[in-house]
């Protein structure tokens, strides 16, 4: 293949009479380098339109340009991109992130918006086939909150409160809200005796991220008791739960790009 690199490290290669442009910003740079050491054409046009299998899976709403990921006009934060960008490098469905960000679009606080990016970035958390991402949350031995003691945290609840009584000021770290976060802060919470367990949130539902604690908790107005924690820590992507064998039946999709470091509550009149 006839191929042109500046000093910059980026190459024009002409295939077919048709001119390509790339460098190391796109997400199968690696891939196509070899393809032009090789002389690999079939695989040089399958890598080279990664972004356009992006656009096209999501009717038009994502589109990597100069590998920077934009959702319509609106360039996606730094985390979210590189992270989808690798995963595509390393051959995983990159699909349940992209869900996860329309969901996360639905949100009707830009606060919270970066709010969550910084939480992420922070704690890499696993995120469903449907785009909600999974957290955990200390509770009492009977399952209910350890503020109040009243509200149930048992498999299967959904605990909720309007979202205007949930404290969206992330400089106050214990306040109104439904609080989840990273393992290793829930451990450090919790008493002995207390369950753990995994809930599943819609990132639209997140309200704030408080500061304190290195930014492993969240403040949600909605979450779902999804399973009861137990060793080992969950994958990084997951397609659906059964709380006793999830290491059978669920469809890992990807690998650990999104690892798992959730947490639990915070002293909330709601945690």
């Amino acid at each position: 293949m006839n191929h042109i690199k500046t000093n910059d490290n980026r190459y024009t290669v002409v295939v077919d009479n048709k001119s390509h442009t790339f460098d190391a910003t796109h997400p199968n740079f690696i891939g196509l380098v070899e393809c032009l050491k090789t002389n690999d054409v079939e695989e040089f046009n399958e890598l080279i339109n990664t972004g356009l299998v992006i656009q096209n899976w999501s009717e038009g709403n994502f589109r990597i340009d100069g590998g920077i990921l934009y959702y319509g006009d609106e360039q996606v934060h730094s985390v979210i991109t590189n992270r989808v960008i690798q995963m595509i490098r390393d051959g995983f469905d990159y699909q349940p992130m992209l869900r996860f960000l329309e969901r996360l679009y639905n949100n009707p606080s830009f606060r919270a918006i970066n709010e969550l990016y910084t939480f992420l970035s922070h704690k890499f958390l696993p995120i469903t086939s449907d785009g909600y991402f999974l957290a955990y949350k200390a509770v009492r031995p009977d399952y209910m909150d350890k503020y109040s003691g009243t509200i149930d945290n048992s498999v299967g609840q959904t605990p909720t409160m309007m979202r205007f009584k949930v404290d969206d000021n992330c400089d106050v770290g214990c306040s109104q809200g439904l609080h989840v976060g990273a393992i290793d802060y829930v451990q450090s919470y919790g008493s002995p005796g207390d369950k753990v367990m995994i809930c599943k949130i819609d990132p639209a539902d997140v309200v704030s991220v408080p500061l304190d604690s290195d930014h492993q908790k969240v403040r949600c107005c909605k979450y779902e008791v999804v399973g009861e924690y137990s060793e080992p820590l969950l994958p990084a992507v997951v397609d659906d739960y059964n709380d006793e064998d999830w290491y059978e039946d669920w469809d890992v999709v990807a690998m650990r790009s999104w690892a798992s470091d959730e947490d639990d509550d915070m002293v909330s009149p709601y945690t």
